[in-house]
């Protein structure tokens, strides 16, 4: 089987996951799709807009579950501020029930998830962070998902896994949701490649594979369908396919236009 790894949605999900089924029918050995969070907020995004982009987000999710398509959705810092009911970056109080209601009950979504030996979640873990809240857990990809889910289960961790670091504007360890790509350049807990989304980068690409950085663990980039405050594309939408034997590569956007055409028509219907 092989898996399907999609950055930073940010209510795009009437536009993207169309092109996901197409993907779908294009390669039946697809049989997993992870989404690396942030589903939610956008620039100047409306209570329409987060509530539109989210329900049909569910309604897709909980389909393809149903069809036996393994569907696992990951929290981001902004889909995290609804779970907590705490504002942050481009957050709509007045909704925070309903879509604290749809990520916790209708999405199930948590903090990580592996697979194969890839650790996948929104914005890594660092080393420095693991050696302080997961210091009993092996450096092994299942291993650490599983705990960082069952902190996710009990609010007294909540801030623990909240933890912004200066590269973000906080004074905290860089934490799994809110860890920027240098921090884990920097500091990527060893002997464990990851994928990450949430730093938006133009293509998606192991950014350990560098003449700086080369002998690192494997460390994918994905957030490629972010935008700018006007609109314009930081990325090409591209995503990540990972194969049964822990083979992965890069997948051009899906369908037979550009992302770059998909979001003028995303950004123009706002």
């Amino acid at each position: 089987m092989k898996t399907l790894v999609v950055g930073d949605l940010h209510l795009k999900q009437q536009y993207v996951l169309p092109r996901i089924d197409e993907t779908f029918a294009a390669d039946a050995e697809i049989g997993r799709v992870v989404f690396l969070g942030d589903a939610c907020d956008d620039w100047g995004a409306t209570e329409a807009d987060e509530l539109g982009a989210m329900e049909f987000y569910a309604k897709w999710v909980g389909r393809h579950r149903e069809r036996g398509i393994q569907v696992d959705v990951l929290l981001g810092n902004h889909d995290f501020c609804y779970v907590r009911g705490k504002r942050g970056p481009g957050s709509i109080m007045s909704i925070m029930r309903d879509l604290r209601a749809i990520l916790e009950e209708e999405l199930q979504a948590r903090i990580a998830c592996a697979v194969g030996p890839y650790l996948c979640s929104h914005a890594g873990v660092t080393g420095v962070w693991a050696k302080r809240f997961l210091p009993d857990v092996p450096a092994d990809a299942a291993a650490i998902a599983q705990r960082v889910n069952e902190m996710l289960a009990d609010a007294s961790h909540w801030t623990d896994l909240d933890s912004c670091p200066p590269s973000r504007g906080g004074w905290s360890l860089p934490g799994p949701l809110w860890a920027d790509l240098r921090d884990m350049l920097d500091d990527a807990l060893p002997s464990v490649p990851q994928i990450v989304g949430h730093t938006p980068v133009e293509r998606v690409e192991n950014y350990a594979d560098s003449w700086m950085t080369r002998g690192q663990d494997a460390l994918w980039a994905c957030d490629t369908l972010s935008l700018m405050s006007y609109g314009a594309p930081i990325g090409n939408g591209s995503m990540l396919l990972v194969d049964e034997s822990g083979e992965a590569q890069a997948v051009p956007f899906p369908g037979d236009d550009a992302f770059a055409h998909v979001r003028e028509r995303y950004w123009e219907n706002r």
